[in-house]
């Protein structure tokens, strides 16, 4: 029976996280969402079902790749596209989601395609170089610690204190919407989603000056291995604020029995990457990955591959 091309079904989800697990789990770092999550995600106002693309052989989920339009600035419409996610031996599903999904997006208006790689993220920097892809721009870089081997020193007395949902909420969220391009909408959705996720939250901290909140940190617990964690956005409005940040995060991980935390450096902090490393270097973690955007015009891609 040959390969068959399928748009979103939310009875797909399932599938899909055993997919993604299976075919990620020696990519560094990454994290495959989780089924429930998925659902919660792809039942927003804002989702297209018509941008996830699932190949089944024999009734099999083998692969799947999700994609989406972005808002369209000085004329070039771009659209993000996830490399297919493709079990072993069934590689020819890769170019078949490929070739869907920019049907799909150039029929939504999409001219120019970016998608992430890494090369610790299996083939992905192979397959950007075969499809004709060029690097744009870095995307992330990757740092971890081992927290049973770090020296981690005690911090003096801070105004740092757990997260009140019902008191913090509606600050969090105007941080959210003016520093990270969120709509309101989106901003509770994050924030309601932490306060119904149990011990997956390891740490969720705010410092405040004068009242208001100067400061926020998070880490979350992996969703598959419980002795591993990776940090959400840390807000600071004090670069000193970062490193009692970092070090009261370490400090809950390893009372939590968490045995290793992720960290990222991405997006405007990229523009001090040099003095962020220093400081993740100083308290024990290492480089572990650099992640990056690759680019390609879509009607390019068509000529050559469809």
């Amino acid at each position: 029976m040959t390969y068959i091309i399928k748009s979103y079904q939310e009875e797909f989800l399932d599938a899909q996280e055993q997919v993604g697990r299976e075919v990620t789990k020696n990519w560094t770092p990454f994290i495959q969402t989780p089924a429930e999550q998925l659902k919660q995600i792809y039942s927003q106002p804002d989702f297209d079902p018509e941008t996830r693309h699932y190949c089944f052989k024999n009734s099999k989920l083998v692969g799947f790749l999700t994609s989406s339009v972005l808002e369209e600035a000085e004329k070039v419409k771009k659209a993000n596209l996830e490399f297919p996610l493709v079990l072993p031996g069934h590689e020819e599903a890769e170019q078949l989601l490929f070739e869907k999904a920019l049907k799909i997006l150039r029929k939504k208006g999409a001219n120019v395609i970016r998608t992430r790689v890494s090369e610790s993220w299996g083939k992905t920097v192979e397959m950007a170089e075969r499809w004709g892809y060029t690097f744009a721009e870095k995307l992330a870089e990757c740092y971890r610690i081992h927290i049973n081997a770090a020296d981690i020193k005690e911090i003096p007395d801070t105004d740092i204190t757990a997260y009140h949902h019902q008191r913090d909420l509606e600050q969090m969220v105007t941080i959210f919407v003016t520093e990270y391009d969120m709509t309101p909408e989106q901003a509770h959705f994050n924030f309601e989603s932490l306060e119904k996720a149990g011990d997956k939250v390891v740490a969720h901290l705010v410092m405040r000056k004068d009242g208001e909140i100067a400061g926020r940190a998070l880490a979350l617990r992996d969703d598959y291995n419980p002795h591993q964690a990776y940090t959400g956005a840390l807000y600071v409005t004090q670069e000193e604020q970062r490193k009692l940040f970092l070090t009261k995060i370490l400090l809950i991980c390893k009372e939590k029995g968490i045995k290793m935390l992720d960290t990222t450096i991405f997006g405007n902090l990229l523009s001090m990457k040099d003095q962020l490393a220093a400081l993740y270097t100083s308290l024990g973690f290492d480089h572990i990955a650099t992640v990056s955007y690759y680019e390609k015009e879509i009607p390019d891609l068509l000529r050559k591959e469809l």
